[in-house]
């Protein structure tokens, strides 16, 4: 009986991926009624193989564009809500997969052939494979299913900017190489590794007048400064200003780890911390997954990105997908249909960024090295609540101090009420969603990140103490077009917010220590830089089964970082004063030099298969249009004055006006990015 079963399950796999592919050919000329009927019976014959996959308990890549379906059809009520956490379990993506299959009436002939062929490319048979790119090796045991499998993969991808000032022209490219291990060990234990190669070249324009992050907190002489009790200016720290004109503003993400071989000196001493000339580095992500009660509960151990509280793909304020990864222990629990628990704990990288704020480092010991001042541990939690109409999230984070404290790595832990106990050092910060929901329509909500709250008697639109990023937004489906939505969100991250007041001479380290909310020199937030706000408008649609394409318009609004106006609080490198820092005032767009950014951009992948092959081309284009405001020059020079600890004489009603200058110009650019991924899946 189990022979004639498994036959009858093999003969039905195949017949349906090749009815599958037969109905490609027609369904892309044809979206009438009749073929999303036959289309829905091949898939209803694919899935009758089943029994014959292997279960995978690891994550599926936040890059992956089954993320933007799944949020388009929770949209559409096509599928229960997801976790607020992700990356997804391979496993827990195929059952939201499966349930909107089972909504086929309401779902495209192009929608159905997508979520077809995921189903297909991820659920594998328990057997061996070997095709050019890929070797798998299986167990037959339904009770034991035992897998590895070895994926080769290649992507080459270029991108460069014309501006009219020249200056700005630069181009780059990334050339990597991957090698993905995975498997599966047991029906509840997973496992995967992907080591990856790449060969780069991104310079960086460097912005004139170095920016002030402040001062040796801790050094004599810093204090009556700040108090107005001596004229002699302490040592400033400062860090530099680099662009990336290659890519659009906040569009491009580094692929390698912390170090970077140059050509010009493959030796120790040619490491770099970026590829201004072609060089070569790597990287590893590696994760064990674990599952239990139908993938109800979920423990995962790895180096791998991650989103949480995101209340749509890439809005996350407090953990976003912009994030660089880093080694973490990740505990999920449903613990009712509609309350969710989540755990995170990890251990931070440095981000080897020398040449950016080599003279921003104290000048401890003599030392001056990322490694030496940055050795931060990472602890979050957040509880969900879902029901019908309403979303609610609530959660902690803590950037702390290398140390075995035990209380930040308990999951139940609140980790405010638990640094009472230990004494104030950390990077504490709370932080909340609420999504209202219109089953098969849209939602709207509201995100708040607090990250320093200095009671209720300072003003939070002028104190910089009240540190924190806000957002509201909404997205609706567009009902016909297939995958289709259009959001709005504006985003507002306040000046110092992801910063924090170094430690020094702590009872764990005896040198100065940066608690920022950074991994790897990038916020572990919302992926703009501090006294920044924008305001978004995103339009998304796979047109067909095989392409997605996804329209964007920015308005970005950022305090000078650089320059003669340049403002307080503006860079994830600042630090808030520890004396006097009640009397600092912000005044946003109105107490220096501010940059505006208008950028329009069209995503567009296509993905193809050239004699089982699987390739995806990918571009990007788009426009920007980018200039500043500044206020009078005599109105900004007070803040200088010793005792004045940064403030101008600007208020809320202080003029500003557009300016064309050689340091704060007005500029118009273009960027066209290209690319082509093989094998890589």
């Amino acid at each position: 009986m189990f022979f004639k079963r498994n036959l009858f399950l093999n003969f039905s796999f195949r017949a349906g991926l090749r009815i599958i592919g037969i109905l490609k050919k027609f369904t892309l000329y044809d979206f009438g009624v009749t073929m999303k009927k036959y289309t829905v019976f091949a898939a209803l014959i694919l899935f009758s193989a089943l029994p014959l996959s292997s279960q995978t308990n690891t994550t599926i890549n936040l890059s992956d564009e089954i993320y933007r379906v799944l949020e388009n059809a929770q949209l559409r009520g096509l599928c229960t809500v997801m976790p607020g956490t992700k990356p997804y379990t391979e496993t827990r993506i195929l059952k939201a997969v499966d349930e909107i299959l089972l909504k086929s009436e309401k779902l495209s002939g192009q929608e159905i052939i997508f979520l077809t062929e995921f189903k297909e490319k991820h659920t594998r048979e328990m057997k061996n494979s070997r095709k050019f790119a890929e070797l798998r090796f299986a167990s037959a045991s339904q009770r034991l299913p035992l897998s590895i499998q070895l994926n080769f993969g290649q992507e080459v991808a270029a991108s460069g900017g014309i501006y009219t000032q020249n200056r700005f022209d630069q181009w780059g490219f990334d050339w990597i190489t991957t090698l993905d291990f995975a498997g599966d060990l047991g029906k509840n234990l997973s496992y995967k590794m992907t080591a990856l190669f790449d060969i780069t070249r991104m310079p960086l324009y460097e912005l004139k007048d170095d920016y002030f992050i402040g001062y040796n907190w801790y050094d004599a002489g810093v204090e009556d400064y700040l108090d107005a009790k001596t004229s002699v200016e302490p040592e400033r720290r400062t860090v530099k200003k680099m662009l990336n004109t290659s890519y659009l503003p906040y569009s491009y993400k580094k692929y390698w780890g912390g170090q970077m071989y140059l050509f010009s000196n493959l030796s120790a001493s040619g490491l770099e911390g970026w590829a201004m000339t072609p060089g070569m580095s790597g990287n590893l992500f590696a994760e064990v997954g674990l599952s239990f009660f139908d993938d109800k509960f979920n423990i995962l151990l790895g180096r791998t990105e991650h989103e949480w509280g995101a209340m749509d793909n890439g809005a996350s304020l407090v953990f976003n997908s912009s994030a660089h990864a880093f080694a973490a222990f990740d505990l999920r629990a449903e613990i009712f249909p509609f309350v969710k628990f989540s755990s995170l704990s990890g251990i931070l990288e440095y981000p080897n960024q020398d040449y950016i704020n080599i003279e921003g480092l104290p000048k401890n010991e003599g030392k001056r090295n990322d490694a030496y001042f940055y050795q931060n541990g990472f602890s979050i939690n957040m509880v969900e609540l879902d029901l019908k109409y309403l979303h609610f999230d609530f959660g902690t984070s803590v950037v702390w101090p290398k140390r075995f404290e035990l209380g930040y790595v308990l999951p139940l832990m609140n980790f405010v009420e638990y640094q009472n106990h230990i004494g104030d050092y950390d990077n504490l910060a709370l932080f909340s969603s609420i999504k209202g929901r219109i089953p098969g329509l849209g939602s709207v909500w509201a995100s708040i990140y607090l990250d320093e709250i200095n009671g209720l008697n300072n003003d939070p639109l002028t104190s910089p103490r009240a540190m924190y990023a806000g957002q509201l937004g909404t997205k609706w489906a567009i009902p016909v077009l297939p995958f289709a939505s259009i959001s709005l969100r504006y985003t507002k991250v306040e000046p110092y917010c992801y910063t924090h007041q170094a430690i020094n001479y702590t009872p764990w380290y005896n040198h100065y220590i940066n608690t920022g909310y950074t991994n790897n020199g990038y916020s572990l937030g919302y992926y703009l830089d501090p006294n920044s706000d924008e305001t978004a408008l995103i339009f998304e649609m796979r047109p067909c089964s095989n392409i997605n394409s996804v329209f964007k318009y920015q308005f970005i609004r950022h305090g000078a970082d650089y320059g003669s106006q340049q403002v307080p609080g503006s860079s994830l490198y600042s630090e808030l004063s520890p004396h006097n820092r009640d009397k600092l005032k912000k005044y946003f767009l109105h107490d220096g030099a501010y940059n505006w950014m208008h950028i329009i951009s069209a995503e567009v992948g296509i993905d193809l298969k050239y004699k089982d092959t699987p390739v995806k081309l990918f571009t990007n284009a788009g426009l920007m249009y980018s200039y500043y405001t500044m206020i009078d020059g005599s109105v900004y020079a007070q803040r200088k004055a010793p005792g004045n600890n940064g403030n101008s004489g600007a208020d809320k009603y202080t003029k500003f006006y557009i300016v064309d200058t050689d340091e704060y110009p007005a500029v118009f650019g273009a960027v066209l990015t290209l690319g082509i991924k093989v094998w890589k899946k």
